[in-house]
């Protein structure tokens, strides 16, 4: 685990601790308003401190299996989330209230559609059991402040870190409490898991197929993957699994891919350098198989482009586009390529063509505008940017792109005021006064524009701290 995401890791702890240590001791019995309540607040607080991935693709992608999945189960009662943990990790699991996490890292190690919906309907059937909360009722000594060590310990998949994590809460007992299931929880989690993915239209045996691969991990790397320390008893589970193949399943066929484009949700995770070239030679090989593969070219186009090879990205994403010519992620990737290389006049050209095929796609409008605003015509970019004004991306804030397309077209008062907003998102306080007075030049007092000015230095000014007072001062005395 990298120091600065085990950094974040801590600060998770620390965060869960100070959010649940104040609430009540323990818990006699853990009903479904308590879990619904705990798992809103693990939620919040991790999407708060950047530890869940904001793809909407991919978050749609893994919402959408959930969904299928739950769709053949008997639902708890309580609403599912599904994310994705920002850890290339190979884990997941569920937090109290029907909330389900996979990391990055889970999705780039399992083969197909299948795979992955084995995983999440593993999880999906340990939320519906309550398996957590029977854990919970059964300890007499667990408290709430104990569970946030124990999340924790869990999310850092066990060893030193985990054991470093709950120590530094000081609790007497803690470490000896764990979240991992018992048998009979993995074996109820089995036999139901096996059952949605079954009816949701899957092979079954891609959750075998699953854990052989995680395996495979630990016999490679020489590190057991996080997986098998909160899922513990991994050979007997194949074991089990493989007697309900062999018995209930054996007739039973399914797809691998039911929703499509596996591949490229996989693209869509950055991986780092050495998981990338094995990425692209595995890609590769798969390739001199199946030469013509829309999805297997898209996906080695996006992992040459990782690496810096824009040429060998361009090669084959323009080979997938003579395949499928009105792909919209085609036209976009080539696009961002060429806008990437300074290509501003090629980069529109393909980004225009997405906009033809899906006009409704935020990311296609931002990177138009990218583009427009890099081949100088600044109006077409500001219209571009306007649009998008009040969504969320995740490495941009749009109100810059605006400030900067307002400054081209010297429009000062605009180009000002969203500046003042950009820093004021920024929390940079001092720049976000100084834009925002400057744009009061621009506006006669009592104008819409003036008024939102005015509501936002209002705000900014009321966060400014009190100057101390000197007669309380003790420092202010000492001095004198």
């Amino acid at each position: 685990m990298c120091k600065t995401f085990q950094k974040q890791y801590f600060s998770f702890v620390l965060i869960l601790f100070l959010l649940l240590s104040g609430t009540q001791n323990s818990w006699a019995a853990f009903t479904i308003d308590d879990e619904k309540k705990l798992g809103k607040e693990i939620y919040d607080k991790l999407e708060k401190n950047n530890f869940l991935v904001q793809d909407k693709r991919l978050n749609a992608y893994i919402t959408e299996i959930g969904n299928r999945l739950l769709a053949q189960s008997n639902k708890a009662s309580f609403d599912f989330t599904f994310s994705i943990f920002n850890s290339s990790g190979i884990n997941a699991f569920a937090t109290p209230g029907g909330y389900i996490y996979v990391n990055k890292g889970l999705i780039t190690a399992v083969e197909n559609e299948a795979q992955l919906a084995g995983v999440i309907a593993h999880e999906i059937a340990h939320a519906n059991s309550r398996h957590v909360a029977s854990i919970m009722e059964k300890s007499q000594k667990l408290n709430i402040a104990m569970l946030a060590a124990i999340i924790a310990g869990a999310f850092l998949g066990g060893g030193g870190e985990a054991t470093a994590a709950i120590a530094a809460f000081s609790m007497a007992g803690a470490t000896s409490i764990t979240l991992k299931y018992q048998r009979e929880h993995e074996e109820e989690a089995d036999r139901l898991g096996i059952g949605y993915l079954v009816d949701a239209g899957y092979y079954p045996a891609a959750i075998v197929e699953f854990l052989k691969i995680i395996k495979q991990y630990e016999f490679l790397s020489k590190t057991i993957p996080s997986y098998l320390r909160t899922h513990p008893g991994t050979d007997d589970r194949i074991f089990y699994l493989d007697g309900l193949l062999q018995t209930q399943y054996r007739r039973i066929g399914g797809a691998g891919n039911i929703m499509g484009n596996f591949l490229r949700m996989q693209a869509l995770i950055v991986l780092d350098l050495n998981d990338l070239n094995k990425h692209r030679k595995h890609l590769m090989e798969s390739l001199q198989k199946d030469p013509r593969n829309v999805d297997l070219l898209y996906a080695l186009a996006l992992t040459e482009d990782q690496l810096g090879h824009a040429s060998a990205a361009l090669k084959n994403m323009n080979e997938a586009l003579t395949i499928a010519p009105q792909d919209e992620d085609i036209q976009k990737s080539i696009g961002l390529i060429y806008l990437k290389t300074g290509n501003a006049g090629q980069a529109r050209f393909h980004l225009l063509q997405a906009a033809r095929i899906n006009p409704a796609s935020e990311q296609i409008t931002l990177a138009l505008g990218k583009a427009h605003f890099a081949a100088g015509d600044f109006q077409k970019a500001l219209n571009c940017f306007l649009k998008l004004r009040d969504k969320k991306f995740d490495d941009i804030d749009i109100n810059y792109q605006i400030a900067m397309s307002y400054g081209r077209l010297n429009q000062q008062g605009e180009s000002h005021y969203y500046f003042g907003l950009y820093f004021k998102k920024e929390k940079k306080k001092e720049s976000a006064l100084f834009h925002f007075r400057q744009a009061l030049n621009y506006y006669p007092e009592g104008t819409p524009r003036a008024v939102a000015i005015h509501d936002a230095l209002n705000e900014l000014n009321a966060d400014k701290p009190k100057k101390p007072d000197k007669k309380s001062d003790p420092q202010q005395k000492a001095s004198e």
